[in-house]
């Protein structure tokens, strides 16, 4: 039965364990859920508690879900629609959750889409090396989470470099420490056993560890390390508090204490080890706490991103001796103790009796740990948390209120086809139906989509084998990339599948994209460091040179504009910005009813638009922005987009003075590049001036690859991944080049990262698709200009070729 509720402005549940159930989450959810209380007077919080032993709740539980019952997921979420929770907050924790690697919560997540609940998700352990069952279901939840919290900041490096989370989602909010932690209780108030206890370490060194306990506490190491320490201080003390962890004792009974109590006798510091079997009150944790010298994790996991009895003792001040396990050395590294290596004893033993022994170092980590205690107090952690709630549920309320913004199911993401025709050295240009062409070789172009879509992916967060998939085929770009530029500035465009340059270095589109596809991967967080930094070098060199590529066209100049835009780089946007703004009202102005920045229609349309639009929001020139909006809204009306069905300027291209029946006759293949270009102008148009018609529109041009088009085809292929290179005025190209089917993924991607879409569970994992490309020597003449290391451990070569042309740049020459 639902219980009833006072008004409040909105209300949040929280899903975590409980108390009365014993674990450190369930304390320190019911911390939380009290420092909510007191940080905001406009959010009302009610409790789902994850149950496995038939516990007793208060009111403020409105659900039990049994952890190994996979329907009490869904079931849970219907009661929270229906007692108007607006948000949710899922406290993550591996071993809470029923099914294979916690995957029942997935049920619970997908049944809160479904009834328009956001939810955040709190990680209170990210794995540097998770299994691949971990990581898929953590990506899988983080996926469609609003925002995803972590305590520290190498728990949000972490989640990015394993790619369970995308940066843009991650925020750090510590772990709060309870006020009462900040001064000692009236003696008098505690339980007859514990007064006598501290009564008798009063005046003596006295180490304390507290917590549930279990062996991945490393208590053991401790008392090994006691018997080192009372050598030097025979009074010193270790009090050893708490119960034994639930599912231990269900397994092992008590055991481990046992072990422990028979450890410190066979040392002989039966006098020195004092046992705390209890689960401790606030009041009574304090009290230990600051009857204390120095507080002692002696942890076997380095993974462990979160520890909320460190937290307590700092919040005490109390200064620390640790492993090195990952949240100790953030929160010890200003000098609030010592951290030593994992599993090492004797060094554990040397660092205590270092500052038992240097009472000026002893001090200083004290003041250290007591300037900690200033920022980590539980209110000043929840206001933190409740303005990440307010802002979740303000922008849900906006976008219900928008039509055309609700998320739309894209199909399932495959990337098998991009598997296939992407091979050690980059990605092969063209395909002979779903089969990749050899002969064609490979060209920048289509490696710098590949790496576009490839930081996209890491970004919006997808499965283990998509992210290596990912994070494998950015690495190849940039090696490609690098080997080919050329020192004057240039660079080569084709590169045969033997290895040869086809071309000699020079300007133009190819190298516009590359500084597009740098700047994105300088600009997504997601992207590895070992990455970023030399596509960083390598935009330095090239960002420069690229004021004069709009002389070569302005897509050139639009391009590089874009990439200039995401990597943040204002000054050398600026010349590009204004190029492309006088080319639209020089064009706008010789004709009024053509307001485009051409006179023709060609290939890859929108991008003039989008580039525009992007430099003038980076430089804040309204002006700027809204004549790019406007230009973008005629290209709309232009190809019948407004009208519901997006027709692509096709191979024949438009041009101003030309009836307009002309443009409706079969004006030769549509091309998926203009596809994928009008969908993401939409995009950024769309999160730029939140106008919902326009994140409509963004849908319908995306549509386009799924079959709402001229003649009802569907482009894109579920099967494989791929798609078609074009479509006719009544079926699709049979070929499946590498430009088509990138074009389909930085669509979606766009759509994803906006949140204008969202891809169905499970995700389709990466299928590794054997290729019948034959093993080839790649040719190593004089003039090489850079080296990648793949078939034959071969590089790349200048040959005496001399550049070829492409008239039709950007369209597939497989067509």
């Amino acid at each position: 039965m639902l219980m009833s509720h006072p008004a409040a402005s909105y209300r949040l549940g929280i899903v975590s364990t409980y108390l009365p159930r014993r674990c450190g989450l369930a304390t320190y959810t019911a911390d939380l859920r009290e420092a909510l209380g007191v940080a905001t007077d406009d959010l009302e919080t009610v409790v789902v508690a994850i149950d496995r032993d038939g516990h007793t709740y208060g009111d403020e539980v409105v659900v039990t879900i049994n952890q190994d019952r996979i329907e009490d997921y869904s079931a849970a979420a219907r009661v929270l629609r229906e007692a108007d929770v607006q948000v949710v907050l899922i406290q993550h924790e591996y071993g809470i959750f029923g099914g294979p690697d916690g995957s029942h919560l997935l049920e619970l997540t997908r049944a809160l889409n479904a009834c328009g609940i956001p939810y955040l998700l709190t990680l209170h352990t990210v794995l540097p090396h998770p299994s691949p069952g971990q990581a898929a279901t953590l990506r899988a939840l983080c996926a469609r989470a609003a925002r995803v919290t972590v305590f520290t900041e190498t728990a949000r490096r972490v989640a990015i470099r394993t790619g369970v989370a995308a940066g843009h989602q991650l925020v750090v909010v510590p772990h709060g420490a309870p006020d009462a932690m900040r001064q000692a209780p009236d003696p008098a108030t505690l339980r007859p056993e514990l007064r006598d206890l501290l009564g008798a370490v009063t005046g003596k060194p006295t180490l304390t560890t507290f917590g549930l306990l279990g062996p991945g506490k490393g208590i053991d190491i401790a008392i090994d390390a006691l018997a080192e320490v009372v050598n030097k201080h025979p009074d010193t003390q270790y009090i050893v508090a708490g119960s034994t962890h639930p599912e231990i004792k269900r397994e092992q009974g008590e055991r481990y204490r046992e072990g422990l109590q028979e450890q410190a006798k066979r040392l002989g510091l039966g006098d020195n080890v004092h046992f705390v079997d209890a689960f401790l009150e606030l009041d009574e944790l304090s009290a230990i706490l600051h009857a204390s010298t120095l507080f002692v994790t002696p942890y076997r996991q380095p993974e462990q991103i979160c520890s909320g009895a460190l937290t307590f003792a700092l919040g005490a001040g109390l200064p620390a001796v640790s492993t090195s396990y990952s949240y100790a050395e953030d929160m010890l590294a200003g000098g609030a103790g010592r951290v030593v290596p994992i599993g090492d004893g004797a060094a554990l033993a040397t660092e205590i009796i270092d500052l038992l022994t240097d009472t000026r170092a002893l001090a200083a980590a004290k003041s250290v740990a007591e300037s900690c205690a200033a920022w980590l107090p539980w209110p000043a952690v929840a206001a933190r948390e409740a303005d990440l709630f307010a802002e979740v549920v303000q922008q849900t309320q906006a976008a219900t209120a928008r039509p055309g913004h609700a998320t739309a199911a894209a199909p399932a993401l495959n990337l098998a086809h991009l598997d296939k025709i992407t091979d050690e050295i980059g990605i092969i240009q063209f395909s002979r139906g779903p089969n990749p062409d050899p002969a064609s070789g490979y060209c920048v172009d289509d490696v710098a989509r590949l790496a576009i879509v490839a930081a996209d992916l890491l970004a919006v967060g997808t499965d283990a084998k998509q992210t290596a998939a990912a994070t494998r085929w950015l690495r190849q770009s940039m090696r490609f990339l690098i080997a080919a530029y050329d020192p004057s500035g240039a660079m080569h465009n084709v590169l045969s599948y033997g290895g040869t340059w086809q071309d000699w270095p020079h300007m133009g589109d190819h190298v516009g994209r590359t500084v597009w596809a740098l700047g994105v991967l300088v600009g997504t967080p997601a992207v590895p460091d070992d990455i970023r930094r030399p596509a960083a070098a390598l935009l330095d060199d090239l960002g420069p040179r690229t004021a004069a590529l709009p002389d070569l066209g302005l897509r050139a100049g639009a391009y590089a504009l874009i990439g200039l835009a995401r990597a943040g780089r204002s000054d050398q946007a600026e010349p590009l910005l204004r190029r492309l703004d006088e080319a639209l009202v020089e064009t706008s102005a010789a004709d009024p009813a053509w307001r485009w920045f051409e006179p023709e229609l060609t290939y890859d349309n929108a991008r003039l638009a989008q580039a525009m639009l992007l430099g003038a929001a980076l430089l804040e020139d309204d002006a700027a922005t809204d004549r790019a909006v406007a230009a973008l809204e005629w290209y709309v009306q232009h190809v019948g987009l407004a009208d519901g069905t997006l027709r692509c300027v096709g191979n024949h291209w438009h041009r101003r003075g030309e009836s307009p029946a002309l443009w409706l006759t079969d004006d030769g293949d549509e091309q998926p590049i203009d596809a994928a270009a009008i969908t993401e102008a939409l995009v950024d148009a769309w999160q730029h001036t939140a106008e919902p018609a326009l994140a409509r529109l963004a849908g319908w041009g995306f549509a386009w690859f799924l079959g709402r088009n001229r003649a009802g085809a569907r482009l894109y292929v579920d099967s494989s991944g791929a798609c078609h290179d074009g479509l006719s005025a009544t079926e699709p190209n049979g070929n499946q080049g590498a430009e088509s089917t990138l074009a389909y993924y930085q669509a979606l991607l766009s759509l994803l990262r906006a949140g204008l879409a969202a891809l169905p569970h499970p995700v389709v994992a990466t299928a590794p698709v054997p290729t019948s490309l034959p093993v080839t020597t790649m040719s190593t003449k004089a003039g090489n200009k850079g080296r990648v290391v793949g078939r034959a451990s071969a590089g790349f070569s200048a040959t005496a070729t001399p550049p070829r042309s492409r008239t039709t740049e950007g369209h597939s020459d497989a067509l």
